[in-house]
């Protein structure tokens, strides 16, 4: 039975999310680097290409690939992971890579789909880059007017974002219907932001909607994971989530809770950010919800 840590390696965690997009190059890097990690710290640049069958330009690329300048930096963040102590890792749960009808009880349910949920989460606080974050920030408490897409699992994330913001009386826009999310993207304006929660970014629908928001100059973000493909690398800012995936086939997706920390940060760093536009709307909200019936 094989097993992952609850705190596993960041970089290692980047290159698995993003392995699928990889051209064949640096899908050959990829698997050198999670095979003999340590060999990156033995070899330069032109040894490890020869190792691994590939070229040193398809070494930089991988690194660039998954967030890194080059081979020296992707170096650097395995160092400082590296210092991370086995004892340390090695507390708390373990996932364990079973299909669902694989369980024999209750409890080790619970302590898979616990392991996998804290892991989204971690993962993705891990990932996070305060830069990127502000100035997703700076456009939506500017924006005219707010759209947000979801599709699949991803609009339980999108539907709670709209939903927080309705609270503090932002101008949001959210629909389950791709027909009304077509009619609505249609009038959107170099003014607005379009905010794309996206498990999968090749689907037609997303890049449908996607594609007409360039068009009309909207701000786009997407909070999505790692992968170089149109959405990373078209969108105006990209907030990366990422999570482990027991079992495709189950439907049993952690990147929710991914998806949905990243929900409560911005929606915690919005309110902060235009308190005193927003207090009487958290207040009115809170007291409406609070107010004790009527006997």
């Amino acid at each position: 039975m094989k097993y992952r840590r609850i705190l596993m390696n960041i970089v290692s965690e980047k290159i698995k999310s993003c392995y699928d997009t990889l051209p064949a190059a640096e899908k050959m890097v990829a698997d050198f680097v999670l095979e003999r990690k340590d060999d990156l710290f033995q070899y330069p640049i032109k040894e490890l290409a020869r190792l691994s069958g590939t070229t040193q330009a398809a070494w930089t690329r991988f690194a660039q690939a998954i967030g890194y300048s080059g081979l020296k930096d992707l170096k650097n963040a395995y160092y400082s992971e590296a210092n991370v102590s086995l004892k340390q890792a090695d507390k708390g749960p373990k996932i364990a890579f079973k299909d669902v009808n694989e369980y024999t009880s209750l409890q080790s349910i619970a302590d898979n789909i616990c392991a996998t949920s804290v892991q989204a989460i971690q993962t993705t606080y891990r990932l996070f880059d305060t830069g990127s974050f502000s100035e997703v920030v700076n456009k939506i408490v500017t924006a005219k007017q707010i759209q947000v897409f979801g599709v699949g699992t991803a609009s339980v994330a999108a539907y709670d974002l709209y939903c927080k913001l309705l609270r503090i009386h932002y101008n949001v826009i959210f629909n389950q219907d791709h027909h009304m999310n077509l009619m609505t993207v249609s009038q959107i304006s170099p003014e607005d932001v379009a905010i794309f929660f996206v498990d999968n970014p090749k689907n037609k629908e997303v890049m449908q909607l996607y594609n007409i928001a360039t068009q009309k100059g909207a701000i786009t973000i997407a909070i999505t994971k790692l992968g170089n493909n149109t959405l990373t690398t078209g969108c105006n800012h990209v907030l990366f989530t990422t999570s482990p995936e027991i079992d495709k086939k189950s439907g049993i997706t952690s990147s929710r809770f991914a998806q949905l920390f990243m929900v409560d940060t911005l929606y915690t760093a919005i309110c902060n950010r235009d308190y005193n536009n927003i207090r009487e709307y958290l207040i009115d909200s809170y007291e409406v919800f609070n107010e004790p019936p009527k006997e």
